[in-house]
């Protein structure tokens, strides 16, 4: 796991651009500790920090060329099938110098071209360079695991694995945010891509390709997308063991690495699976973390360690504090290089501290929900489908009219617009019409942000498929993002096998019916942990830490919450309407828990006083 950066010029770098892409690579340290890189000809300058996980030896050093000098390539992330890829290229006459994945994917990019991309199983984000005619190519796994963002500018790109590289460029007016990205990041917590909420800046989506060239304009392309399922869908026990058999594959092919490898491990379904089966089919020990708390509501501890005995891995646990997490704060913010508004980050980056005392790689169980139907909005919107063939006010009448039978009453969500909109309300921390009275002068969401949008009523197996496309799209990538940036602050490379090709193809392959019952979720995910832990340990329901927000802004965050958001806003302060944030902070104080939107406003501008600031001088 690593970071890069890259200047390309449509005329020659002037030696103050050089330099500025020496600082900036400095900026990546935390994601790559272990060796540092550059390269740099009259029209380009790349820097590339490396995390050495795969083929120790300098011989994996980036940036990396061809034999020939004409290509460079600067590539974050793991390939899990680079020894048959390997295979095929040698085939075809390429001869390798080192064991890495990066000289794989060098030489199937010059080789194959796009072609390639789609042939990458893992998890990548990279920048190809031709230094003879200055052109570039970005592109970015799948999936969107690893991040990738870029800048254009009349005097050529600037592009890197952290968006605050790209935004402390000197060439970025990082003083000149869009008000319609900012509205996007304040309603839901995270700029999905791919846009930038610094003007001129954007990001790489996922599964695509962005091609620059000096002379011509930009071209954006799709390799892959999620896929349609094609019936006849796996159902039963075939539908069981095609799942187990591709998470089992998938665990095996991520636990190859050159350093030692661990897993995370909470009290719920994912993480204690692939902890399962990586115990299972690893003859060396995988030691698996978990973080704890002193509030007994909260803590999920002994859970996991109820799994870990079971299993009889090798446990670390750490407790920790309310104290603890608040002295977090400072990290969280310096970690995220874009404004971040999911408070799960402080758990998040706990546990990749821990893991990083052990460790340098660790599973995680991300990705399962968003596949196997894990989430109670996917079962809400598909309970209540029917509803929304009635207008908005017979479907008020009709939840008003069974208010005294709550089994029967439909969701609140339900009452409102589409079934887009319903499945926008869990994501939405900041309500559109609150946030239109307190942040006026931003405006609208940008108009072609059109992930909620769904306005007619499909069909049952039509909406199931639109419900996984849609969070496989949208909120993946935001905990994605979570992981990546948590987890690289503390030099720990995370790898999620669940979002391996294999187990992302079973279950598309999968009816969805099977994997929901009611109001439980992910029943491969759970038929397949049986087969490892006694179901009676699975049943118990996961329980999750969050730091108390409500606290915090009541009590040690109070006054800073004051200053930054109400009295001295860093950035947009003409947006804002003074007085109803005012309110929103002051009826938190008497009692009502205004946590979730006011953590967005104080990330919005804790942000931008870390990382709008100039270039670090050496």
């Amino acid at each position: 796991m690593c970071g890069f950066v890259g200047t390309i010029s449509r005329g020659e770098l002037t030696d103050a651009e050089v330099e500025a892409t020496h600082r900036l690579t400095d900026l990546l340290a935390r994601r790559g500790p272990d060796d540092s890189g550059h390269l740099v000809d009259s029209h380009s300058a790349l820097g590339f920090r490396r995390l050495a996980v795969m083929d120790l030896s300098p011989a994996g050093h980036q940036p990396m060329t061809t034999p020939d000098g004409r290509w460079a390539l600067v590539f974050n992330g793991e390939i899990y099938n680079h020894r048959s890829l390997r295979a095929d290229l040698e085939s075809e006459g390429v001869r390798f110098v080192s064991r890495s994945d990066t000289e794989v994917v060098l030489h199937a990019l010059v080789r194959w071209g796009e072609d390639a991309l789609p042939r990458l199983n893992g998890m990548f984000a990279l920048a190809l360079v031709d230094r003879r005619d200055h052109s570039v190519l970005l592109a970015r796994d799948p999936l969107g695991i690893k991040p990738l963002a870029w800048l254009e500018h009349p005097k050529g790109i600037v592009f890197s694995s952290q968006y605050d590289a790209v935004i402390r460029h000197p060439w970025c007016e990082r003083q000149r945010l869009r008000p319609d990205v900012t509205a996007l990041f304040l309603r839901f917590g995270y700029v999905p891509s791919p846009y930038g909420i610094v003007e001129g800046t954007r990001q790489v989506p996922q599964g695509s390709i962005v091609r620059w060239s000096p002379n011509g304009p930009v071209r954006h392309t799709r390799y892959w997308a999620v896929p349609e399922a094609s019936p006849p869908l796996l159902r039963g026990d075939e539908a069981q063991r095609q799942v187990l058999s591709a998470i089992r594959t998938a665990v095996d092919r991520q636990l190859v690495a050159d350093v030692p490898v661990g897993t995370f491990l909470s009290g719920g379904i994912d993480s204690p699976l692939v902890t399962a089966v990586a115990h299972a089919g690893h003859s060396a020990p995988v030691p698996a973390f978990t973080i704890g708390t002193d509030d007994v509501d909260l803590d999920e501890s002994g859970q996991a360690a109820r799994y870990a005995r079971q299993l009889q891995v090798a446990h670390q646990v750490e407790t920790i504090t309310e104290t603890d997490a608040l002295n977090l704060f400072d990290d969280v913010i310096d970690a995220y290089g874009e404004p971040f508004g999911d408070i799960s980050a402080f758990p998040t980056m706990l546990v990749s501290r821990l893991a990083r005392k052990h460790v340098t790689v660790a599973l995680s169980g991300d990705g399962g929900d968003e596949l196997f139907f894990g989430y109670p909005r996917m079962w809400n919107a598909l309970r209540w489908r029917q509803t929304f063939h009635l207008p908005p006010l017979a479907r008020r009448a009709v939840r008003k009219a069974l208010h005294r039978w709550p089994s029967l009453q439909p969701n609140e969500g339900s009452t409102i617009g589409t079934i887009g909109d319903m499945v926008s309300l869990p994501h939405s921390e900041f309500g559109g019409r609150r946030l239109r009275s307190i942040a006026p002068g931003l405006g609208e969401l940008p108009g072609d942000f059109d992930l909620y949008d769904l306005e007619s009523v499909p069909k049952r197996a039509e909406l199931a498929q639109w419900l996984r496309r849609n969070e496989m799209v949208g909120h993946l990538e935001k905990m994605l993002l979570k992981v990546d940036r948590a987890s690289m602050h503390e030099s720990l490379e995370v790898r999620v096998p669940l979002l391996d090709d294999e187990v992302v193809s079973a279950a598309i392959a999968t009816d969805p019916e099977v994997c929901m019952d009611g109001g439980i979720g992910k029943l491969p995910l759970r038929q397949a942990l049986a087969d490892y832990v006694p179901e009676s340990i699975i049943t118990k329901p996961k329980k999750g830490f969050d730091p108390p927000l409500a606290n915090w802004f009541r009590g040690a965050l109070s006054d800073r919450l004051v200053e930054r958001v109400v009295e001295n806003p860093v950035v947009l302060a003409d947006a804002f309407d003074r007085n109803e944030v005012r309110q929103l902070v002051d009826s938190h104080q008497m009692g009502q828990d205004n946590s979730r939107p006011l953590w967005h406003l104080l990330a919005l501008q804790e942000w931008a006083e870390r990382h709008l600031r100039p270039l670090p001088r050496s």
